[in-house]
């Protein structure tokens, strides 16, 4: 039985593609190789958003070459779209496929026939993971001056509603209690007239599911019908990953953003004042080429009157082929740098004031596993924070109640409460 080993570089959107992919060869007869083994294929799911993420896929592709030497060494997806000849170039590639090619990608290598029947189209499962993906989502019509996602994803399009509950109902029926919905765009799905929101009160029809996650979205999408779908419904979480990128209005307008500081601020009292106990995380890029002191200020101002859970912060990463790769006011390295540890002290005394609220209540965590040491077990409360616990026979997939003992800048830490 011929062998593929398989790494994914970057987000939900990739995670979901490659589960697809592993599928799709398993139903032809091939088999992973995941605690060692000798692979016949490696594939390198790429990702191309930032320098780092070009980086860590030629690393990953370097490293398939080296630990399976006769195999055939395949780099798919973004990073292809945006650079194709320099992984062409590389010794250890053998082949390059775009994400078209990525999406039925035993038909791109040959290995069966155009439309094989045998070739499934969704997920029935998501290997390693308490919660599963469902990507419902593609591309971005939006263009902000720094990303290169528009120009490697191409164009926004959504998945049929149907198609999306079939493979939902299989995921909950596999046992799966939470689903995350995720999209390059995620908000600008549309089935017809049907929106994200009519998705949302869709999916919390199905019987089994207990959980229903919205993963990033961008602020302008943060409709009061989605929030009214999420606060109503069943099985909604209370947790909005909502991408910021800076605080300033006029960062907002060099990265054609299409928002503002003040809108942001009043899109996050109005979400906190529709769904209760809401709990908020963001992005923020540092460095944006000509961002000055006082722009940077503006930012951590909205950290602190927000209260985010979790900053994830990143450097700003020139992107060939963008507008922003073509400015010339580049913010000085020593800047950024002191920069990004002044956001990591504002963040994470807000997470803290976020987790405090928690103390001493009761919630209801999603267990996924347990720490290094054996010790705790770990889980998300529906507000997507993570929780630990003393072991206790849990295991990934059960949900356990807990009350809140304390908390960290990263954690809760609570003991199990029965009943």
């Amino acid at each position: 039985m011929p062998a593929f080993a398989v790494r994914t570089i970057g987000c939900k959107v990739n995670q979901y593609e490659t589960q697809r992919l592993v599928e799709q060869l398993e139903a032809l007869g091939w088999h992973q190789c995941v605690n060692g083994g000798t692979a016949d294929l490696c594939i390198v799911n790429t990702c191309t958003v930032t320098e780092v993420a070009d980086a860590k896929s030629r690393q990953a592709l370097r490293r398939f070459r080296r630990e399976h030497p006769g195999a055939l060494v395949v780099a798919a997806g973004c990073y292809p779209e945006r650079d194709r000849a320099a992984l062409e170039a590389m010794p250890e590639v053998d082949r390059v496929l775009d994400n078209v090619q990525k999406t039925r990608l035993p038909e791109a290598l040959g290995l069966v026939g155009e439309c094989d029947p045998r070739m499934p189209t969704g997920i029935s499962r998501f290997a390693g993971h308490a919660r599963a993906f469902v990507k419902v989502q593609d591309g971005c019509d939006r263009f902000c001056s720094y990303c290169i996602v528009p120009y490697v994803r191409g164009r926004s399009r959504s998945r049929p509603m149907r198609e999306i509950m079939t493979e939902a109902r299989r995921l909950v029926e596999n046992g799966y209690r939470e689903l995350v919905l995720t999209g390059v765009h995620l908000g600008d799905y549309a089935d017809g007239e049907r929106t994200l929101a009519d998705l949302v009160r869709a999916l919390d029809g199905i019987d089994g599911l207990l959980r229903l996650r919205v993963s990033s979205i961008d602020p302008n999408d943060v409709t009061t019908e989605l929030l009214d779908a999420i606060a109503s419904g069943r099985t909604a979480c209370p947790h909005l990953h909502v991408s910021l990128q800076s605080g300033s209005n006029t960062v907002l307008e060099r990265m054609n953003r299409g928002t503002t500081h003040e809108a942001f601020l009043e899109m996050i009292d109005n979400a906190s004042a529709t769904i209760p106990d809401l709990v908020v995380s963001t992005d923020l890029v540092v460095g944006f080429p000509g961002e000055t002191d006082k722009e940077f200020a503006d930012s951590l101002d909205v950290i602190e009157a927000v209260g985010f859970s979790k900053v994830h912060v990143f450097p700003f990463s020139p992107r060939p082929g963008t507008a922003a790769a073509e400015r010339s006011d580049v913010v000085e390295h020593a800047v950024v740098k002191e920069r990004l540890a002044r956001v990591g002290e504002v963040a994470e005394a807000a997470a803290r004031r976020c987790r405090a609220r928690f103390v001493g209540r009761r919630v209801e965590i999603l267990i996924e596993g347990e720490t290094k040491d054996g010790g705790f077990v770990h889980g998300f409360t529906p507000n997507y924070l993570k929780t630990l616990v003393e072991r206790n026979g849990a295991v990934a997939g059960d949900l356990q109640p807990v009350r809140v003992a304390s908390y960290d800048a990263t954690s809760l830490f609570g003991h199990v409460e029965a009943g």
